[in-house]
């Protein structure tokens, strides 16, 4: 599988801040050091905190509801 690939797919599953984040660590050499579980790791954590993120400036917190 491509990067290119399984960038797009993380795309098409809507994960785009994982893309970002994939394609990131990728072109980091620093990330060579860094093993396959903490990479991984790393790009949940990238996705998880901007979809939470992304609820909070959608309107979720109620003492910010009109």
């Amino acid at each position: 599988m491509t990067i290119q690939s399984t960038s797009d797919k993380l795309v098409e599953m809507r994960l785009t801040a994982m893309s970002d984040a994939f394609r990131n660590q990728i072109n980091d050499s620093k990330m060579k050091d860094v093993s396959f579980e903490d990479r991984f790791g790393m790009l949940v954590d990238i996705e998880y905190n901007n979809r939470k993120n992304n609820s909070l400036c959608d309107g979720d917190i109620p003492w910010m509801s009109v």
